[in-house]
């Protein structure tokens, strides 16, 4: 972790080094800010660029902090809350011999043998929840992006946990989405899977990025925002 002097603010910041041809600054849903750069180039060059867009960082860095909402880490007991696609429930555990689960409008009932078993139930839920809508919602967006654009791999879709992102694209075509966005809206959860479908033919977040990111997701500048606004996290 690096640190930078910006006026009258100190930001910490992570320097990832790549094969890219360019320098990127980017703020994520926690407020941190990740820089990546070339091989090539100096650190005496990198600083000189993060203070050329040091009012850009502050700001968005600013935005996140006040955004982001990070609530302590559940313990699934009757009484909390979970966000499933957007909407809050609440919880209630009950013993039973018969384990099942009820819905209702605001709330989740979970039946279990034992109390302790509470913890694991909920997440196996939230999880297969999050799977199920994962299979449709990809296969939904690639087709759109594909009756758009020729691309040169089939992508290949997996969970994968991220401390600092929502999802990510390797060269290689395989896109990762964060379980965590379980409590994102699906609205949401196709702008991180069109994001992500657009990295297959734009690495940088470029004009030309974001021009065929608006084609297939006209309303991503709103989702982005939303996203980062309303979907709430939890620690780890």
């Amino acid at each position: 972790m690096e640190s930078i002097d910006l006026g009258k603010r100190k930001v910490n910041y992570s320097l990832k080094r790549s094969k890219r041809k360019t320098l990127g600054i980017t703020v994520n849903a926690k407020g941190q800010v990740i820089v990546t750069a070339p091989d090539y180039i100096p650190m005496d060059k990198i600083e000189e660029v993060i203070q050329k867009r040091k009012n850009w960082i502050i700001e968005k860095v600013q935005e996140k902090e006040s955004n982001l909402q990070i609530q302590p880490k559940r313990k699934f007991l009757s009484g909390e809350s979970v966000y499933l696609f957007g909407r809050q429930y609440y919880l209630k555990v009950i013993k039973s011999n018969d384990y099942h689960i009820e819905m209702g409008h605001n709330r989740i009932t979970f039946y279990v043998r034992d109390l302790d078993e509470a913890e694991a139930k909920v997440s196996e839920y939230l999880g297969n929840e999050f799977r199920e809508l994962i299979a449709y919602k990809t296969a939904e967006c690639l087709e759109v992006f594909r009756d758009r654009y020729s691309i040169p791999v089939v992508p290949e879709f997996k969970i994968r946990k991220m401390a600092k992102r929502w999802g990510s694209c390797t060269k290689d075509g395989v896109i990762n989405l964060n379980p965590m966005l379980v409590a994102a809206s699906a609205e949401c959860i196709e702008y991180v899977i069109f994001h992500e479908l657009t990295h297959l033919l734009h690495d940088d977040h470029d004009d030309e990025f974001f021009r065929t990111l608006k084609s297939v997701c006209p309303k991503y500048k709103y989702l982005k925002e939303k996203l980062e606004k309303e979907t709430v996290l939890f620690e780890e």
